[in-house]
């Protein structure tokens, strides 16, 4: 049992019984507490000031404050009453332990609870909670040079044929840094305008309502501007309703470009637009009969993208992937007949000449958005993206970017300098899921426009991604992409490496198997530029309710600011799906290096109690002053 300093101070004896050996420390973080101790039973905050500098790479930490540190974890974790000391009440341990007398200590127990505490050493670097951070990057370049936070039919609920439109998900993108809103508008009765998903049976909410949420939020996460993006099918009796709601509920928010700015030369800076509200047109959708006729192929590949091959799968994965491959086929095939019924609802739409716009609305635009046949003076059919005179925003369907990729990447790149670019998710997308945004940005298109109520790993990279920059929804481009460069992809090398070493899981929110102990696994993936993708995991740890692991991922990136790292853990079954245990997502560019808890998260973003403890390093790799 532990006794008291002289001064009063609780320390533990190396014979005493931790209260925090509920909890194995990994063979890493032995070998750092014993580097840091000197071989010493006790770490004491000149042995944990060594540690955080050297192995956390936290400069200049004093004794002082790793005392601090210490002192504070011993009060929360007594003070919580999940580990009591010995010979100590609840209402005197806060006290007592906060003390400012002799250092405190802690033993290798102790020393991993410390560093599976998330709130001081998460993996994500800090920012205030609830304050908004300062960007990070130069926000005086015009609008082009910058990735923009973008969702897509903001309105919706839930799938894309039968959910509920509300203002609450246009509510949650804005409070979540989400910088692009898109409504789609249609004629309603006495003069009403409603927002809805047209040619389906989504229950519509009211424009006007939407605009008031939207004046209400716009600028409670970010200062930087908010893109409302409007998809019109409205007569113009509606169009003069719209322009006239807009009016009156931004007033001074919204921006309203001069003539000769209608469309610009070149795009004003986040900075030149801070607290205003922009308006975007958006041609109105393509039929679903349309995309199935123009792209037959992307229907027949919808489901299997989600579930890609790996090659350092072990023969667990290959057949858990074949299963769920074999899966995705069948729920295709269910899914293809309903697209044919929802394009046969949604033929009708065809036959509606579109109308044009009134000078009422059309002199509230600023961004003007243009699908790639419309540009008809330069662009062939097929052929590349070919820029104009103006600054406008390309809108590409999911299967028209894939081509492009495939076929001009180059001319993507050199649009997206002085343009906008938008890519949308294909219309058969029902379920709301979402194509990868990486694919877009490694492009140079700034706009990926995301499902948010999808809550698959697109919208997890998206969210993710757009932690940069201090959360404010804009991410500046990386220099290859911007204008002057002449960078080939090709030619790009790595630029930085990261290195994963996964460690321990522990303190899961739920059990998984009722007859025996859990098997655990953990997934790695880097999300980014194409040639840097790639999906690796750990050894599953059988019947293992705290499973330590080993294995070291190495990453070389050659497009670390567009770099996603994914932490999924899994529990694996043998016969059956294997349960989603949790994520984590963060740009590399966020990590800080050292041995790091990682808090998971649920499939839909919602905070768990399951934790994974990694050790995180980066290390810039040679002559990277001469690539990007």
């Amino acid at each position: 049992m532990g006794t008291k300093d002289t001064m009063g101070c609780y320390c533990l004896a190396p014979h005493a019984v931790s209260p925090f050996s509920d909890c194995r420390a990994p063979d890493l973080v032995q070998e750092e507490f014993k580097k840091a101790t000197g071989g010493n039973a006790l770490m004491d905050s000149h042995a944990l000031a060594i540690f955080l500098r050297e192995n956390q790479g936290e400069e200049g930490v004093t004794d002082e404050e790793a005392n601090i540190q210490i002192r504070s974890f011993l009060a929360v974790r007594a003070h919580s009453g999940r580990h009591k000391f010995p010979g100590m009440s609840q209402r005197h341990s806060k006290r007592e332990l906060s003390g400012r007398q002799q250092p405190a200590t802690l033993d290798i127990s102790a020393f991993v609870k410390f560093l599976l505490n998330p709130e001081s050493n998460g993996h994500q670097k800090f920012f205030n909670k609830g304050l908004k951070k300062q960007p990070t990057d130069d926000m005086t370049a015009p609008l082009s040079h910058y990735y923009i936070f973008a969702s897509h039919n903001t309105y919706l609920t839930g799938n894309q044929l039968v959910s509920k439109c509300s203002t609450r998900p246009i509510v949650k993108a804005l409070l979540n840094g989400c910088r692009v809103i898109e409504l789609d508008c249609h004629d309603g009765k006495d003069g009403k305008i409603k927002v809805l998903h047209g040619g389906t049976l989504t229950k519509p909410v009211d424009f006007e309502d939407c605009i008031k949420e939207i004046k209400k939020h716009a600028f409670t996460a970010s200062d930087y501007p908010v893109i409302l993006t409007i998809e019109s099918h409205l007569d113009q009796e509606h169009q003069k309703r719209a322009a006239m709601l807009l009016k009156e509920i931004l007033g001074d928010m919204m921006f309203i470009p001069s003539p000769e700015h209608r469309p610009p030369i070149a795009f004003l800076s986040p900075e030149e637009l801070k607290n205003r509200i922009i308006i975007s047109d958006k041609p109105p959708g393509e039929s679903v009969a349309c995309q199935i006729k123009e792209e037959p192929e992307t229907l027949d590949n919808l489901g299997s993208k989600s579930i890609p091959r790996t090659d350092d799968s072990d023969s667990e994965e290959d057949v858990q992937a074949k299963w769920e491959r074999k899966m995705q086929r069948r729920q295709s095939k269910i899914a293809k007949n309903v697209a044919l019924k929802v394009a046969s609802m949604r033929c009708k739409d065809d036959e509606n000449p579109s109308i044009a716009k009134i000078h009422e609305f059309e002199e509230l635009l600023y961004i003007y958005c243009q699908k790639p046949k419309e540009m008809e003076a330069r662009q062939v059919k097929g052929g590349p993206l070919v820029a104009g005179d103006r600054a406008i925003m390309a809108n590409l369907a999911e299967p028209q970017l894939y081509r492009l990729i495939k076929e001009h990447p180059s001319s993507l790149t050199e649009f997206s300098k002085t343009n906008l670019g938008r890519v949308y998710p294909f219309g058969l997308r029902i379920d709301s899921s979402n194509a990868n945004p990486t694919d877009a940005w490694s492009h140079g298109l700034q706009v990926a426009a995301i499902n948010m109520q999808g809550h698959d790993r697109p919208v997890w990279i998206s969210q993710a991604f757009f932690k940069r920059n201090g959360g404010c929804g804009y991410v500046k481009k990386p220099d290859f992409l911007l204008p002057g460069s002449t960078v080939d992809f090709k030619s790009l090398q790595p630029k930085l490496e990261l290195t994963v070493k996964v460690l321990l899981g522990t303190d899961w929110h739920r059990h998984y198997d009722i007859f025996k102990k859990p098997d655990y696994f953990v997934k790695v993936a880097i999300h980014g530029f194409h040639d840097d993708e790639v999906k690796k995991r750990t050894e599953v740890k059988k019947r293992c309710s705290e499973p330590h692991w080993s294995e070291v991922f190495v990453f070389p990136l050659r497009v670390p600011e567009l770099a996603i790292l994914r932490l999924e853990v899994g529990e694996h079954d043998k016969f059956m799906r294997d349960d989603m245990v949790g994520q984590s997502c963060l740009p590399v560019t966020e990590l800080r290096q050292g041995i790091r808890a990682v808090k998971l998260e649920s499939k839909k973003g919602q905070p768990r109690n399951s934790k994974l403890l990694c050790d995180f390093s980066l290390c810039t790799l040679p002559r990277a002053d001469l690539l990007i």
